[in-house]
């Protein structure tokens, strides 16, 4: 049944013309062919493409490591020597601002008052002057 339904193949009058051998048909001194610039190109991309998933992340690891990472590290190193820094400045100064507290204390105590001033007649008296 599949015969009735299916033609028969075409027949030509032509003979068909057989494929050379590509082997048979390049002398044996001829130079290989080198594909053009466009072909080339076509390559190459074709070889990037298929490499992408390699070289884009070592891209961007590059990228990182030597554009954002470093300087990112060094900042961070100079920044703990100041803090360091900041630290031992905060004390003197808290320790400046206690002293300064307590002598703003004492200028407010009439017992303290008292006695400076007794302090200072003592070095005023026949003694003290010169």
């Amino acid at each position: 049944m599949s015969d009735v339904l299916t033609p028969p193949p075409p027949k030509s009058s032509e003979p068909r013309a057989e494929a050379p051998a590509a082997t048979a048909a390049l002398p044996f001194d001829a130079p290989p062919a080198t594909p053009s610039l466009r072909a080339r190109a076509a390559l190459v991309g074709n070889k990037l493409a298929y490499w992408a998933p390699v070289w884009v992340p070592m891209v961007v690891l590059a990228q990182v490591a030597l554009g954002g990472l470093r300087p990112a590290l060094a900042e961070s190193r100079r920044l703990d020597r100041e803090e360091v820094r900041m630290a031992e400045r905060l004390d003197r100064e808290l320790a400046e601002s206690a002293q300064l507290e307590r002598a703003l204390q004492a200028q407010d105590d009439p017992i303290f008052l008292e006695r400076e001033r007794r302090l200072l007649r003592q070095a005023d008296g026949p003694l003290g002057k010169k």
